[in-house]
C-alpha cells in the first residue's frame, strides 16, 4: 500500500514515546504495516529494535518532512538520539565500556577497578532486548498502544507519570497487549528510593539536568554516576580490597545478604532482566544512603551525593 507524499493526518509522538512505537501507529491510522510504511519512505524493512537503535541515515530527516514533526524530536525518540549524553556512540568499542565508566568513581576510591574491554556493549542497552511497560498508560490509551523509549532499556523501573513498576512483557507478545486487555496487571508500587532515582532520570532525558544535593549537574553526568555505582555495587573482590565490607552494607541495607547477580562478573546490560531489575532498586538504595549519610562512599564524586554544604567545589566542578 503507498500513503500520499505527505501525512496531513497523523498521531502525534507523545512524550518520550521510541520511535517504532510512533512509527507503528502512524502506519495502522493508514491501514498499513510498518514495512509498507518504511517502503513508502524510501527505506528497506528495519526491525523495531534497530529503529530504536538507531535509524537508517537519512531516515529521521525524510520522516521529519513527511510529518512535520521536528527533526531534533524525531532523533531523541531512538537511543542514538541521545549520544553523547546517555551513550558515548552507537559503534561499539572495545574501550567504551572502560570510557563511560570509570569517568568518576563514588563508592569505591578512583583506580580501583580494572579496565575491562567488551567489543559489543553499549550503555544501558539490554543483550536481551525486551519490553516493559506501565499498565495504566496502557490502561489509559488506545491501541496501537504507544510505549516509550526507557521502557526498552536496562535504566529505569517505574512510569514517570504513574509512579508505578513497570511490567515485564512475554518476548511472543512484543509490543502488543492482548492479555491486558483482558486483565490488565494490578499497578504495583516502587520502593521510595527506587521512584526518587528514577525522577531524576526522567528530569535528565526531558530537561537535561539533575539536582543533586550539593549543585545542579548535566544529565550526561547523572547517567554516568548511576552507571558507576551498579558497576561498583557489582566490583569483584578483589577490586573492592579494603573497602569489600562497605560494598557489602550497601548490599545488606537494600535488602539482599551478599552482591546480587551472576557469579561471574558481567556488565549490568548483560544480566537476566530480573536481575537488572534488582540491581537498579539497589542503586536507588545506595544512593538514598549516601544522601542521608549512613554510609560514605570512598570515591572522588561521592560528595556530590552529601547534604549541602558552603565549602567550594573546585574539584567537583573540575571533573564534569
Amino acid at each position: 500500500m503507498i500513503v500520499s507524499r505527505r501525512w496531513p493526518v497523523h498521531p502525534a509522538p507523545t512524550p518520550g514515546e521510541a520511535l517504532s512505537s510512533w512509527l507503528r501507529r502512524i502506519a495502522v491510522r493508514y491501514h498499513a504495516s510498518l514495512d509498507d510504511l518504511m517502503s513508502n519512505l524510501g527505506y528497506a524493512r528495519s526491525e523495531p529494535k534497530k529503529l530504536d537503535a538507531c535509524p537508517p541515515p537519512g531516515f529521521v530527516h525524510e520522516l521529519a518532512q513527511r510529518t512535520g514533526v521536528d527533526d531534533h524530536r524525531i532523533q531523541r525518540m531512538s537511543l542514538s538520539g541521545w549520544t553523547p549524553w546517555l551513550v558515548d556512540q552507537m559503534e561499539p568499542a572495545p574501550e567504551a565500556f572502560t570510557t563511560y565508566t570509570r569517568q568518576f568513581s563514588v563508592l569505591l576510591p578512583a583506580g580501583r577497578r580494572r579496565p575491562r574491554e567488551i567489543t559489543t556493549w553499549l550503555a544501558w542497552l539490554p543483550s536481551q532486548w525486551a519490553i516493559r511497560a506501565c499498565p495504566l498508560c496502557i490502561a489509559t490509551s488506545e491501541p496501537p498502544y504507544p510505549y516509550q523509549l526507557l521502557w526498552l532499556l536496562s535504566l529505569t523501573l517505574s512510569c514517570p507519570f504513574h509512579g508505578c513498576l513497570l511490567e515485564p512483557r512475554p518476548k511472543a507478545a512484543g509490543h502488543t497487549f492482548p492479555d491486558w486487555e483482558r486483565k490488565s496487571p494490578t499497578p504495583r508500587p516502587v520502593p521510595v528510593t527506587a521512584l526518587s532515582m528514577d525522577n531524576r532520570t526522567w528530569h535528565a532525558m526531558t530537561a537535561g539536568s539533575v539536582e543533586l544535593p550539593r549543585r545542579q549537574v548535566h544529565a550526561g553526568i547523572w547517567f554516568r554516576l548511576i552507571r558507576t555505582i551498579i558497576d561498583e555495587l557489582g566490583a569483584t573482590l578483589s577490586e573492592c580490597r579494603t573497602a569489600g565490607p562497605l560494598i557489602k552494607r550497601f548490599w545488606k541495607e537494600a535488602g539482599y545478604p551478599q552482591r546480587f547477580g551472576p557469579r561471574s562478573w558481567q556488565p549490568h546490560e548483560g544480566y537476566p532482566p530480573d536481575a537488572q531489575l534488582l540491581t537498579l532498586e539497589a542503586t536507588g538504595t545506595t544512593i538514598h544512603l549516601l544522601e542521608n549519610k549512613a554510609l560514605t562512599g570512598q570515591g572522588r564524586e561521592a560528595a556530590l551525593f552529601l547534604p549541602p554544604t558552603s565549602a567550594p567545589l573546585e574539584e567537583l566542578q573540575r571533573n564534569s
